[in-house]
């Protein structure tokens, strides 16, 4: 793979953050010196204990081969344009030179892509194919065979210029959320899900509808997330607030809505399942957590930044995410993830507060769980008197930043490291990430792979190749 990749020593693997922009005389040095003579450079963030070794990662090869004082811990597999180009907004903003004069400065305009905003991982006979969906209202199916990662189908669900939002296989079926323009609404947006059957896939999807015939849609706004929960119940979420639980019907082959559920106050970010409570996560800084014995849909618990449930206060920002860990005699943690740059572990039972982490001041907008490279990854976690594991057992919890950077953090206390340090971290800058936004999905695979979407249109494939020192 030609990457154009300097392998000056100054530019090898990750460093500390990058100073802090200085005034008009320059920017901030690497290390978070000082900047130009206009002003002070900021202070530089902790990477983690590992650095990885840029040509390592991108190429498989390393010039200083074992004398290297980099990571060779992390190899990128493949880093995939997987949207479409953004429409062009104002075609002759892009070639007038500020003025209004309509000067064209010849230089070949910058193409930028849709943002990735789901991926799921879908085991077809031995093999892993990936599924991506992306706000130019497409997914699209990749085949991993002999690691070409090829283009193997693409679905184009919204001729309205809408969005995908989530994905997930389930029970051999792909679930996606989207929203595009109904036959009943013809001039309005609205929230959709469908259900294709990957053993027939020529089959017409199942279609979610609110009331056959009259109400043909999901959700009044788009759906932004899902979860399948017990192979025949699915719950959604969407940009207003709404939650709905929907059940399959065998008789009408269909998925029927059960229950709608209101509370948050806008768009619905997380949704978790523990034994009969239902979490659910929202960008107006709430979590909250609901009964699903009841029929009316009560809400038992919320908490914010001021609110407390159990002893542990909320975000102070918008909730992006919530991520299930079940532990062994423990029970179920819920980890939840917010633009205030933090990570916080809760019981997932009564909403105790159990854990919280920062995370150098970015905000953190999607997390997975990875078992590092070994399989049955499943200590609970220090904050919660599990024992300590062995350091080859320890699950990973991969985290996507709003700058571009993806973070690995040790999810459990373990001989060499407590809960929650800092092992790596991946940037644009020095080593591998997404450029211009967030990572906005980022999913864990077999053996170590984990694959993440960003707002610049890319899928990046990853994979822990070595021993993290754990």
């Amino acid at each position: 793979m030609s990457n154009n990749y300097n392998n000056n020593n100054n530019y090898h693997g990750s460093s500390g953050g990058r100073g802090g922009r200085g005034g008009r005389g320059g920017r901030g040095g690497r290390q978070g010196g000082g900047g130009g003579a206009g002003g002070r450079g900021g202070r530089g963030q902790n990477t983690g204990r590992l650095r990885p070794c840029g040509p390592f990662l991108k190429d498989n090869t390393c010039q200083n081969g074992p004398n290297c004082t980099f990571a060779h811990v992390i190899k990128l597999h493949a880093r995939l344009d997987a949207s479409n180009p953004k429409p062009q907004q104002n075609q002759n903003n892009q070639n007038n030179n500020g003025y209004g004069g309509g000067y064209n400065n010849n230089r070949k305009p910058h193409v930028e892509l849709s943002p990735v905003s789901a991926i799921s991982l879908w085991e077809n006979q031995g093999t892993i194919k990936i599924f991506t969906g992306s706000h130019d209202g497409f997914w699209r199916l990749w085949n991993t065979s002999g690691g070409q990662f090829v283009k193997e189908f693409e679905h184009n669900l919204s001729s309205g210029g809408g969005k995908v939002e989530c994905l997930q296989v389930a029970s051999n079926f792909l679930f996606c959320g989207f929203e595009a323009v109904s036959l009943s609404l013809p001039n309005v947006p609205v929230g959709m899900i469908h259900a294709w059957n990957l053993a027939n896939p020529t089959a017409p999807p199942l279609e979610f509808h609110m009331q056959t015939g009259l109400l043909p849609y999901a959700h009044a706004t788009c759906v932004t997330t899902l979860v399948v929960h017990g192979g025949d119940t699915l719950i959604s979420g969407c940009r207003s607030g709404v939650v709905r639980i929907w059940k399959f019907n065998a008789t009408s082959n269909a998925f029927e809505l059960q229950q709608t559920i209101h509370g948050h106050a806008r768009e619905i970010t997380g949704i978790v399942v523990v034994e009969s409570m239902l979490w659910t996560s929202s960008i107006d800084g709430s979590i909250r957590l609901w009964d699903l014995n009841s029929t009316t849909g009560e809400c038992k618990f919320v908490i914010t930044k001021d609110a407390k449930a159990g002893t542990g206060s909320g975000h102070a920002q918008a909730v992006t995410g919530l991520l299930a860990c079940p532990m062994p005699n423990m029970g179920t943690f819920v980890l939840s993830s917010s633009l205030d740059g933090t990570i916080k572990a809760w019981n997932g039972t009564n909403g105790e507060c159990v854990a919280s982490e920062e995370h150098g001041g970015a905000g953190v907008v999607s997390m997975a769980l990875s078992d590092g490279g070994a399989a049955g990854a499943t200590t609970p976690p220090a904050a919660a008197g599990g024992a300590t594991p062995p350091a080859s057992s320890v699950p990973i919890l991969l985290i996507g930043l709003d700058n571009g950077n993806i973070m690995m953090r040790n999810l459990v206390q373990t001989s060499k490291s407590p809960a929650f340090s800092l092992i790596l971290t991946l940037s644009p800058q020095y080593s591998t990430g997404h450029n211009n936004g967030p990572v906005k999905t980022i999913v864990a695979g077999p053996s170590g792979t984990f694959y993440s979407g960003g707002a610049d249109g890319k899928m990046l494939v990853l994979q822990i190749v070595a021993d993290l020192g754990i």
